[in-house]
Parts: C-alpha cells; structure tokens; sequence
C-alpha cells in the first residue's frame, strides 16, 4: 500500500504541475520541459524574426519619411518660387495700368489743345479774310498790310503748333 500511496501522491504532484510552453505559466516541470523540447529556443528565434521585420518596417518608414520631407520641401521652394512671380508679375500689371492712364490723360489733354488750336486757326481765317474785304475798302494800304501780316505770323504760329501736336 505504500507504494500506492507515493503512486498516488506523484501522480497527483504530476496532474498539478501541468505544463505549458509559456514559461510565465509552467512552473518547475514546465521550465524543464520548456528547456529539453527547444520550445524556448523556438520562442526566442521567433521574437528574434519578429524583431528583425519590425525593425525592416521602421527603416522603410524612415526612408520614405525622408523622401516625403524632401518632396515637402522642394514643393514649399516651388511655391515660393511662384509666389515670387506671381508678386512681379503684379507690380508689372501695375506699371503698364499707370503707363496706360498717362497716355490717355495725355491724348486727351492734347485733343482738348487740338480742338482749341482748330478753333483758334479758323477764327485767324475769318480774321484774315475780313482784312481781305477790309482792303477793299479805302483803308490805307500799309495798315491792312501790317494786319494782314500779324495775322499771318499768328495764323503759321498755330498752325506749327498744331503739327506739333499731330506728331
């Protein structure tokens, strides 16, 4: 009967102490287990490979890390390349806008000066063709000379100038 008993007493011992292939879990018997089967080592060389990937993942993620910072900054250079010609081609826009008022001030000023030099040249005609019918009257010679030859002066004078303006 003793021997049935330390039977009995082992093998209760033994369906205690179950073991496991988690070496957190498999007390005594299981740790040795662990250790004369290879599963540790199979654990071990399995987080290893698994070390081994995540660490593969982290460097094409620094790689392409960097490879977009760069995209992002030769963009950002682009964009300040364009802004910049953007801002010149404004201030161009500018300049020809106040070249173009200038000469339309300009050109109206001068139809203004025209208009008043055709209105000038034609009172000069009527002035001159009144001295003509003047002269055929009694007036002395030398006087309807001298008008007529003011006239005449004032008449070339307005007339250069509205060439002048022609131009």
């Amino acid at each position: 009967m003793g021997n049935v008993l330390f039977m009995g007493v082992c093998l209760l011992l033994l369906s205690t102490c179950a073991t496991t292939n988690d070496p957190r879990k498999g007390g005594l018997f299981g740790g040795v287990q662990g250790l004369s089967s290879g599963v540790y080592e199979k654990r071990i060389q399995e987080r290893e490979e698994s070390l081994q990937r995540l660490n593969a993942i982290k460097a094409e993620l620094s790689s392409e890390q960097a490879h977009l910072t760069s995209e992002r900054q030769r963009k950002q250079a682009r964009l300040g390349k364009l802004q910049r010609k953007l801002a010149q081609l404004d201030r161009e826009t500018a300049q020809l806008a106040d070249r173009l008022k200038s000469p339309r001030s300009r050109l109206a000023g001068d139809r203004a000066k025209t208009a008043s030099l055709q209105r000038d040249l034609e009172r000069l005609r009527q002035d001159i063709a009144r001295v003509e019918r003047k002269s055929e009257t009694n007036r002395p010679v030398a006087e309807l000379e001298a008008e007529r030859d003011r006239l005449e002066a004032e008449y070339r004078q307005m007339l250069d100038l509205y060439l002048e303006l022609g131009k």
